[in-house]
């Protein structure tokens, strides 16, 4: 091969980014740097993931063109320090090919090196020994074989031989890898996804000659947390200025600081503890397309050590690092997006979700529950675990997701099934997440499964409640609402209050300006809750963090006791009812 042209490309790119998703898992144990997060893998895939999606529909003749869609819709996606360093790459690389309808191998590392200097000037901070080295050395590598004459695939092949020594070099070269023995994991992931390139240039079904990546796979050791709260993103419009003035803007509220993409887009990253800060500088010099919040700090671990397995379908929402520290298992829903289904939480993420929710016009969102057969696998693969296994249902008066449980208890072995309870929690998101979190209290103590189960159900009315929904127009659009309810609430400029109680969804008055709704929700809330008991709290947002946290900030100013709050971005089932712009509070008082 002398050239690649837009089709090669969509099928190198296709093949490397299948390559890094099969080892999304992996990437998340090994992940130490900038901090131990364990999120590299998913934030990589969710970097990558709408770029595959929509590739195949892409019909861009010349490459160049293809190059500057496929980076722009990576620059939109990216997620965290590694997904923002790699789209920034791309990004980079993309605008290196403008004018090629073709390209071929000197021309190619010609793009590279451009690339890998732009990504470079990306960083605040650019440290050796990160995705970064790993970045430099292959564009090097490529740009020596390409100059001595030799053809695509020989590059390649002898690209991804030297791409392997560099990530193992990682593991010596900056201290956080050194003291936990482990390479980079950003590196790694761009490692993986040039294997993958590699074999779709070679023809092979194969990914290289280079060892496995189970090779790179060691539990971590010796972790250093972040001393700062937040990994904060933006994506921006900017108001006539450029990288090097946001660089100077924000450098003073913390650190991990990337400024990606260019003058006319920016995807800026930063760890803070004053994302709220950050968003004013922002907002007085550009516009605010999106934004992600996330909160760097782990949470107090529940229970660890118990000897039950625990699971939950994937309209539960607890803390993600909760969920990774216990191993809990996730049973997807599905999501059918118009006439395409996806599995929640698997194929597409909550954060993807409403985003296209808020670009797609047209978007039609319903769920479904689970498949029986995708319960009995998890209930086998639990049993396998532990002796015992605790199952969370979202509400069976919202979903099938219980009965189907069920049924799948029932093709087990009858020795089996009295080894598994499934707790219909009455509740869906986080209001289901406060019952598994207090199972998990009643177990550190030495509950056994039975007597944890019975008080759990005895509980699952003292969930309290409320949410504020944006737009009634995702309702209407998934046929829950008629058209005419959601034409009045828009004329008339109102915003719906809602609970679950009961296990049902059901309407809890207005508000006639959404002028404060944070604070004036929170209030509402409040008068709902005893002053007089202490509770653990969830904080749910869909794609508007800044709310979340303006709740968070109104319930710790009131005299009400807090023994645990944590936040999280909705369950898709509450998202595709609700829509984008919603929030909800859930409460349940301790003993």
């Amino acid at each position: 091969m002398k050239e690649i042209d837009a089709e090669k490309f969509k099928d190198i790119c296709k093949r490397g980014m299948e390559h890094l998703f099969q080892d999304r898992e992996l990437l998340n144990r090994i992940n130490v740097f900038p901090v131990p997060d364990g999120d590299t893998g998913d934030n990589l895939v969710h970097t990558l993931r709408p770029v595959y999606d929509e590739i195949d529909a892409m019909a861009e003749p010349r490459l160049d063109d293809l190059a500057a869609r496929l980076a722009a819709v990576m620059l939109m996606s990216a997620k965290g320090n590694s997904g923002v360093i790699f789209s920034q790459f791309f990004f980079s690389f993309a605008k290196a090919l403008k004018g090629q309808a073709t390209i071929g191998p000197a021309d190619f590392s010609l793009a590279m090196e451009k690339a890998v200097h732009e990504t470079y000037g990306s960083i605040a901070q650019p440290k050796e020994g990160t995705i970064l080295t790993v970045l430099r050395h292959t564009a090097e590598e490529f740009k020596r074989l390409a100059l001595s004459g030799e053809k695509y695939h020989v590059i390649f092949e002898k690209v991804i031989i030297k791409a392997k020594e560099i990530v193992e070099k990682t593991r010596d070269i900056l201290p956080q890898m050194r003291k936990a023995r482990v390479v980079d994991a950003g590196g790694l992931g761009f490692f993986l996804f040039f294997k993958g390139m590699a074999a779709a240039v070679s023809g092979r079904s194969e990914a290289g000659p280079a060892e496995a990546a189970g090779a790179f796979d060691r539990e971590p050791q010796e972790l250093e947390v972040s001393p700062l709260a937040y990994c904060a993103e933006w994506v921006l419009r900017p108001r006539g200025r450029g990288r090097d003035f946001f660089m100077e803007l924000l450098q003073k509220h913390g650190d991990s600081l990337l400024v990606a993409g260019d003058a006319d887009l920016f995807h800026l990253h930063i760890h803070t503890d004053s994302p709220a800060n950050v968003e004013s500088e922002l907002a007085r010099h550009g516009e605010i397309v999106s934004r992600k919040v996330d909160s760097l700090r782990k949470p107090e671990e529940p229970c660890p050590g118990i000897a039950v397995a625990l699971l939950m379908d994937s309209a539960v929402d607890i803390p993600e690092q909760t969920e990774k520290a216990l191993n809990i298992a996730i049973v997807p829903l599905q999501i059918l997006l118009n006439d395409r289904y996806f599995r929640d939480r698997l194929e597409i993420g909550k954060e993807e979700l409403y985003r296209r929710m808020r670009s797609e016009k047209d978007l039609v969102v319903k769920t479904s529950q689970p498949a029986p057969f995708d319960f009995k696998t998890a209930f086998a693969s639990a049993l396998a675990r532990e002796r015992q296994a605790l199952f969370f249902s979202l509400s069976s008066r919202l979903s099938g997701s219980y009965q189907n449980a069920l049924a799948a208890l029932r093709l087990l072995p009858a020795a089996d099934q009295a080894r598994i309870r499934i707790i219909d929690t009455l509740n869906v998101s986080a209001g289901s997440g406060l019952l598994l979190c207090r199972a998990l209290q009643l177990l550190r103590r030495g509950r056994d499964l039975e007597s944890t189960a019975a008080e759990i159900e005895a509980r699952r009315g003292d969930v309290v409640s409320l949410g504020y929904v944006e737009s009634l127009e995702y309702a209407v659009r998934g046929g829950r609402l008629p058209p005419l309810a959601g034409f009045l609430t828009r004329l008339l400029g109102i915003k719906p209050l809602v609970a679950f109680e009961r296990g049902v969804l059901v309407k809890k008055g207005m508000l006639f300006s959404a002028r404060n709704k944070e604070k004036k929700v929170a209030r509402r809330f409040l008068k709902k809750l005893d002053p007089g008991k202490a509770y653990s709290l969830g904080v749910v947002y869909t794609d508007n963090p800044q709310a979340a946290m303006q709740l968070e900030d109104e319930l710790a100013k009131s005299p009400l006791k807090i023994s645990a709050v944590y936040q999280v971005v909705g369950a898709a089932v509450l998202g595709a009812h609700a829509g984008p712009g919603t929030f909800c509070l859930f409460a349940l008082a301790d003993d």
